[in-house]
């Protein structure tokens, strides 16, 4: 009789050619191969009926080619030919692919703006062309949360690229359905105004804020880290981006609002030498201000307690400048001063009363203080209740300290000044004036006058070249103050005077520098009863 080779008396051909299904049913029954096996070809072996097998192999043979259908969709699932995944600010309209496209901005208008290197990868994109000279013009009504980036306004100043890429933002879009996306690196974002002041925490904080023309142009300026986004199937499944940064310039409409400004810093106006520069200084108004966000070239760099000084403003009033700061002003940066706003009138002895002006006190450590510590202290002082728009800004450099008692020796000054700790010191004659003069050649270079000349204090290499008197001028005229005697002891170091030993004094009413004639042991009070002790730090 001939061997059959069906199925139907074969069940050992039909158990092979379909291991997987009797592999998974071993497994789902917790039974071991074999015995799935056996009980099938038992099955078949007590069924002589041809037209019974027939009857189990038409239950059993469609599970078979699900399960196969189902075993093919497995093996493939890892591997689906489609496109990478990618980011996008408008649901997928818009893809970024690129760095660049991480560095894109979305008008209020809706145009998407990326930089313009490959404008051929954002085809329906405005490509960017700005700079400081032709900046982009938004309408007068922009707020800054109208303008969109990557960045969420919530996150500033950075947000992680792995937090954007799903809920609640979902930036992060794969056209093959794969939703289990993943990204690495950052972006940052950095708002500047038109003097170069880092606004962004204050858009953060005021993201509702209009922009000001009087602020303009903006500088905004994004930057990518190294990135990548990918997802867990597909192929390609990754998209990687370089490092980048670019950087938006834009403004607004002036609407003919005039701009709140400083026209100039007034301390003490008494004395000056007269070869002043007219574009540094005025005789009448006192410190011209130039560039309010550079405090370099702002008035003052040096400071002691209960000195006051005004501003003279345009376009805004001591009392908006108050109710936008407050009357007390703490140091962006640094430690040890605060100041004190209230609205004024200059006035200075023999020169009549002036005009109104905003006066601003410095409060710091004096020879009182249980807590004498000053680091250089940074202060911004602004035009609105947002801090988006400066008004002046300025750094206190050195502060100065002024003894209860005089020493009488120079070794009693140098002890005094150490003990206060913090870095206090005697001052060398450039910590006091920029003058030249009797033993003393460290003022303004090539100048041979023994007076002050009435300017900022500036760095030469590592040290100053001058202080606090050329720039408050006599400031033992200033009510309130500490500094009550007409001279100050100065360092010995780099001292030219004659006998190499002697002491050198620098006048407080107009800054020249002179030799004592006596030795650094004895400072002999009934010759030098009005010369005084000074601390300066650091």
């Amino acid at each position: 009789m001939k061997e059959s080779n069906t199925f139907l008396d074969h069940p050992q051909k039909l158990i092979s050619k379909n291991t997987f299904l009797f592999t998974w049913l071993a497994s789902y029954f917790n039974y071991r191969l074999c015995v799935v096996t056996k009980l099938v070809e038992r099955t078949f072996s007590l069924l002589k009926c041809s037209n019974l097998r027939l009857i189990l192999l038409i239950i059993i043979y469609p599970v078979l080619f699900v399960n196969n259908a189902n075993a093919l969709s497995a093996a493939t699932a890892n591997v689906v030919n489609g496109s990478a995944p990618y980011l996008s600010l408008d649901g997928g309209e818009t893809k970024i692919n690129s760095a660049e496209g991480l560095l894109g901005i979305t008008l209020p208008n809706g145009h998407y703006i990326p930089p313009g290197v490959n404008s051929a990868l954002y085809p329906n994109a405005t490509i960017d062309t700005s700079s400081a000279s032709n900046p982009i013009e938004l309408p007068s009504t922009t707020t800054f949360a109208d303008i969109q980036t990557m960045v969420p306004v919530a996150s500033y100043p950075s947000i992680e690229l792995n937090k954007l890429v799903n809920s609640p933002y979902n930036y992060g879009k794969d056209d093959d359905g794969d939703v289990e996306i993943s990204a690495t690196g950052s972006l940052a974002i950095q708002w500047q105004d038109k003097k170069g002041q880092d606004i962004t925490i204050q858009v953060k904080n005021h993201q509702k804020a209009t922009l000001s023309a009087c602020s303009a142009p903006y500088k905004l300026t994004l930057t990518a880290t190294s990135s990548s986004i990918s997802t867990k199937y597909g192929q390609p499944n990754s998209n990687t981006f370089i490092a980048d940064r670019y950087s938006y310039h834009i403004v607004v409409p002036n609407m003919d609002r005039p701009c709140p400004s400083v026209a100039f810093a007034q301390p003490n106006l008494l004395f000056s030498a007269g070869d002043e520069s007219p574009d540094l200084w005025n005789d009448q108004k006192g410190f011209k201000v130039a560039d309010v966000g550079d405090t370099t070239k702002n008035f003052p760099t040096t400071g002691a307690n209960k000195l006051y000084f005004f501003l003279l403003l345009k376009n805004i009033t001591p009392e908006q400048v108050i109710a936008a700061n407050g009357t007390k002003v703490s140091a962006t940066n640094g430690m040890g001063v605060t100041l004190s706003l209230s609205k004024s009138t200059t006035g200075w002895r023999d020169l009549p009363l002036g005009e109104a002006a905003l006066k601003i006190e410095l409060n710091g450590p004096d020879i009182s203080s249980n807590n004498k510590a000053f680091t250089p202290s940074l202060f911004n002082i602004y035009a609105d209740s947002t801090h988006l728009e400066l008004l002046y800004s300025f750094k206190i450099e050195r502060w100065y300290i002024i003894p209860i008692q005089r020493s009488h020796t120079y070794e009693d000054i140098q002890k005094f000044c150490r003990n206060l700790g913090n870095g206090y010191r005697v001052p060398d004659a450039n910590d006091l004036t920029n003058a030249n003069g009797d033993g003393w050649t460290g003022g303004i270079p090539g100048r041979n006058i023994n007076n002050y000349q009435r300017r900022l204090s500036y760095r030469d290499s590592n040290r100053w070249i001058g202080g606090i008197l050329n720039e408050w001028g006599y400031i033992t005229d200033t009510p309130n103050n500490a500094f009550l005697n007409h001279a100050y002891w100065v360092s010995q170091s780099n001292n030219t005077c004659r006998s190499g030993s002697e002491i050198l004094f620098a006048n407080s009413m107009f800054g020249n520098v002179n030799c004592s004639g006596y030795t650094t042991r004895v400072i002999e009070e009934d010759q030098y009863d009005n010369v005084g002790d000074v601390c300066v730090s650091p």
